[in-house]
């Protein structure tokens, strides 16, 4: 929100819940914990991100944090939703901030319940599940091997295996040992890289380091970012300057999605005043924005 960067918004981030979206009373807040961060990849696989951004929430509420508990120990098949909110830096703070279009005024814990939530390209809602898009089984929690202190291991076990503070290092131990580390594949990789929107040099640079802490797939390489582009350059050409897609079918093909149905998506500018426009998929299973035209700079 660079153009907008001077001015505050009328609800604070950390009033509503990183995962769903809901504003939060103050005594219904909770941190972010290690095991909120651990149980949050475990269900929704993707790691909870954006917490040194401003303009993200750094809290979730009491009842996300309850759900992923339950879930974890097998109380409960699952959260409500399969995508969890998906936050960007927004543009304004009129048409595309979610804090100020929000109108918390007044509002108490009864009539809480009565907000309207705005899905705008900053602040898109979640998802819910649905027969393409079913609960996950939960299968433990994955370590990032010797990354991971004492302090942050024992407070997962403990949170996973409700451990009271009388057992033993042993029994803690043993916990510890049913833990499976999941690593990560190509294609969760790459998942991952797009996340941090991370160039090639960095995105190479992370893979290396994940390599050399064994949390990657034998299968993955850690060179496919050098040339990550050339897969998708057939599908787009260049006139006058503009940079535009010849080929949306073999496109979204060479994406994941293997068909197209034109009437499925609409165009709409991401930027006012720019020449910059995005896809968008209305189907629930895509939630992805691609762009397929932006000026040459």
């Amino acid at each position: 929100m660079a153009s907008s960067s001077r001015h505050k918004c009328k609800n604070n981030p950390d009033s509503f819940c990183y995962i769903c979206g809901v504003y939060t009373l103050s005594r219904q807040r909770r941190n972010i914990t290690s095991f909120v961060k651990r149980a949050y990849i475990a269900y929704f696989g993707i790691p909870l991100g954006d917490q040194d951004k401003k303009w993200s929430p750094h809290i979730v509420c009491h009842n996300c944090e309850e759900m992923l508990r339950d879930w974890t120990k097998g109380k409960r098949k699952g959260l409500p939703f399969a995508i969890p909110m998906v936050w960007r830096e927004p543009q304004d703070h009129t048409t595309d901030c979610y804090f100020c279009m929000v109108n918390t005024k007044g509002v108490g814990k009864k009539s809480r319940q009565t907000l309207s939530y705005p899905s705008i390209p900053s602040a898109m809602r979640p998802v819910p599940h649905s027969d393409r898009l079913p609960p996950p089984v939960f299968s433990g929690f994955a370590f990032p091997n010797d990354e991971e202190t004492k302090l942050e291991r024992e407070e997962i076990v403990e949170m996973e295996y409700q451990k009271t503070d009388t057992e033993s290092e042993s029994e803690d131990s043993s916990c510890e040992t049913r833990v499976t580390v999941q690593q990560f594949n190509q294609s969760e990789l790459n998942d991952l890289v797009r996340d941090l929107d991370l160039p090639k040099q960095a995105a190479e640079l992370l893979a290396s380091r994940l390599k050399e802490k064994q949390v990657l797939d034998q299968s993955v390489k850690v060179s496919f970012f050098r040339k990550r582009e050339e897969l998708l350059l057939p599908y787009f050409s260049v006139e006058n300057k503009l940079v535009y897609c010849n080929d949306i079918p073999g496109l979204l093909g060479q994406l994941g999605i293997s068909s197209y149905d034109p009437g499925e998506w609409r165009l709409f500018w991401t930027v006012p005043n720019a020449a910059s426009s995005v896809f968008f998929y209305t189907m629930e299973m895509f939630m992805e924005l691609f762009q397929l035209v932006t000026p040459l700079s």
